[in-house]
């Protein structure tokens, strides 16, 4: 039985003998069956409450998954404690010393807790972002990952299909890159002005809400 330990080792000279990201190097080794996974980890804990297979993680799939179903479970796994392997397909500070000094007592001895994956970008699909906090200060952390053989949506001429099941913070579904504003046609990327009713931004002065004031905020 592998442990989880020896499954990154392989994963990272992998990496270095290839110069493949750690996503690409953890599915080789997954679909050649060079990196065995230890069948605890495909399954819930005994601890464990209502946990889905789903919410298993990358583990759980098959080698030839196809990639909505690796964003889906990139995004829907379930959280675990510092001393479990997360479940998330990597790379992650998951279980990582917290080191946090507030108080100037010394270091936070607690660790790192993945608590979420989902798209990081509204342009790049293979952007994602993570949240964790620490198992003992609660403090909460947030970091950037690139997984480019996890995208978690679809590129279209036009358009960018969100893959089902994956939580985006911005839009779900499909966006459409030409879609704005009906009124003056205004892109998402591009300020609106419709909103705008001629007044100072600061004081109102000149807008409907005072429509013969005279602004003194930029004093000549």
């Amino acid at each position: 039985m592998t442990s989880d330990k020896a499954r990154k080792t392989a994963i990272r000279d992998r990496m270095a003998a290839t110069g493949e990201p750690y996503s690409v190097a953890a599915r080789t080794l997954h679909a050649t069956g060079t990196a065995v996974i230890d069948p605890v980890l495909l399954a819930p804990y005994p601890d464990e409450v209502d946990v889905a297979v789903e919410e298993l993680g990358w583990r759980v799939l098959p080698a030839d998954a196809m990639p909505a179903a690796r964003a889906r479970a990139e995004a829907v796994w379930r959280a675990v404690a510092a001393d479990r392997p997360c479940r998330c397909s990597g790379p992650c500070d998951h279980g990582m010393v917290c080191g946090l000094d507030e108080s100037g007592d010394g270091p936070c001895p607690g660790r790192l807790i993945h608590t979420d994956r989902y798209p990081g970008s509204a342009f790049s699909v293979t952007l994602w972002q993570d949240e964790l906090q620490c198992d003992t200060c609660g403090e909460e952390r947030e970091g950037a990952v690139q997984l480019p053989d996890v995208p978690w949506g679809q590129e279209g001429p036009q358009s960018l299909l969100v893959f089902d099941g994956v939580r985006h913070p911005t839009f779900s579904g499909v966006f459409d890159d030409n879609s704005g504003c009906p009124d003056c046609g205004a892109g998402w990327d591009e300020g609106c002005t419709c909103d705008d009713d001629g007044g100072c931004p600061e004081c109102g002065a000149g807008g409907r809400g005072d429509p013969y004031g005279e602004c003194v905020c930029y004093p000549e």
